[in-house]
């Protein structure tokens, strides 16, 4: 498979928005229930935010691929997506009409927020790692996975942790081929996860 890693940083607006819709068509995530509206705005404040590390694969026609992406401050970025307010009002007021049941999920877990994204000093969330559907299974998870594995240890981060739905078997498999450890358990909305941590050599 023909590509090239980029970092987040080097995208222009179309691959942001690639980035977003591949993320809204292969992330099951409570960010991927509240729509592309909030997928893009998410992507949108992750470009403007230099403590992000972020990997994209991307093939020679410009397609995105796949990408690994993380922060030491993912509350942070969550945050920004409340801005600007006007906007995030009318995106709440929305999802209440249309789909109230997320909304309510979306307030649980800014509830219990504060339980599962407490990160210690020297470490960084790998908060989201991706292949397109047609591109799994010939090792390009594996490649980001170590590409930003190694970024982050060049940037003098101690560990990686990240959170996994329980029962997606072959992301597990991966992180603990990668030396990852499950932590501990919990929920996100509907979706019951996993806590793993990786302390870098």
């Amino acid at each position: 498979m023909d590509h090239v890693l980029v970092r987040i940083s080097q995208l222009d607006t179309d691959g942001i928005k690639g980035l977003a819709a591949l993320h809204q068509s292969v992330m099951r995530t409570l960010l991927s229930d509240l729509g592309m509206s909030m997928v893009l705005r998410y992507y949108q404040v992750a470009l403007n935010d230099s403590s992000v590390v972020g990997i994209c694969a991307i093939s020679p026609s410009g397609e995105m691929l796949g990408w690994a992406l993380g922060s030491p401050h993912p509350g942070k970025i969550n945050s920004h997506l409340r801005t600007p307010f006007v906007w995030f009002f009318s995106q709440m007021l929305q999802l209440a009409l249309t789909r109230p049941l997320i909304l309510w999920q979306l307030i649980f877990s800014v509830l219990r927020s504060s339980v599962q994204t407490n990160i210690e000093s020297g470490a960084i969330e790998l908060t989201f790692i991706g292949v397109a559907v047609d591109k799994r299974n010939q090792g390009l998870g594996r490649e980001l996975l170590n590409a930003f594995m190694e970024t982050s240890r060049s940037l003098g981060y101690r560990s990686v942790i990240l959170s996994v739905e329980r029962e997606d078997v072959p992301a597990i498999t991966l992180y603990e081929k990668a030396g990852f450890k499950i932590i501990q358990s919990f929920s996100e909305g509907r979706h019951k996860r996993y806590r793993m941590e990786l302390v870098l050599a």
